[in-house]
């Protein structure tokens, strides 16, 4: 083997040799100034993008799961509201024995089970239907829970083989109130969502 003596970068050319002596250049600027070295090399680094990446989607993914489970709860309580009023009316119908309001309200509360504080939360109206006028136009009556008094709606099983309607409104805390659903369904001043249910029956003839 033969050793050529010469320069060393005589075989690759001026361009070469210029873009060489740049970056010897630009690397002992870099080892002059560390602050601007740390800078660089902080600048470079990726190692915690994927957690920013998991701070900024969590709120949505959360937000999302809580939906979810507020519109399954809301639903599942509506439905057993809708329950018990049909089964309680149903003891109306009938009219085996005559029910007071608060026994009529008892009933709902039982057949409806998994409504909370339910009798506290509750709120009952029926209305003897003979015409059309007699429908009530205005919104189901709710519990106030910002006053002490929640007076008596309209109870009047009425006659045999009369029309009855019958009303009901519970008022329910969501879940989570301030994600997702619990944030957009609408409350009323103690933030409280208003779940209704309406029936309609014939009393049985004598």
């Amino acid at each position: 083997m033969r050793l050529q003596q010469g320069p060393l970068l005589s075989d690759l050319g001026l361009e070469h040799h210029r873009c060489l002596q740049v970056d010897l250049h630009l690397d002992q600027e870099a080892e002059a100034d560390p602050v601007t070295g740390r800078l660089r090399r902080h600048i470079a680094d990726r190692s915690g993008s994927a957690a920013v990446e998991f701070a900024l989607l969590l709120p949505l993914v959360l937000a999302l799961l809580f939906s979810v489970f507020e519109a399954g709860w809301i639903m599942t309580q509506s439905i057993m509201l809708d329950r018990g009023l049909s089964r309680a009316s149903r003891a109306v119908q009938i009219g085996t024995t005559a029910m007071t309001y608060t026994q009529y309200k008892q009933k709902v509360c039982d057949e409806a089970f998994i409504l909370a504080n339910c009798e506290k939360a509750l709120r009952l109206e029926l209305t003897p239907i003979d015409t059309a006028a007699d429908f009530p136009t205005s919104t189901t009556p709710c519990v106030d829970r910002s006053v002490a008094i929640d007076p008596v709606t309209t109870y009047q099983s009425g006659q045999t083989s009369q029309l009855v309607f019958a009303r009901a409104c519970f008022v329910v805390d969501p879940m989570v109130p301030g994600i997702g659903y619990g944030l957009s369904v609408p409350k009323d001043n103690t933030g409280a969502m208003r779940l209704t249910s309406s029936f309609a029956f014939v009393n049985e003839p004598i």
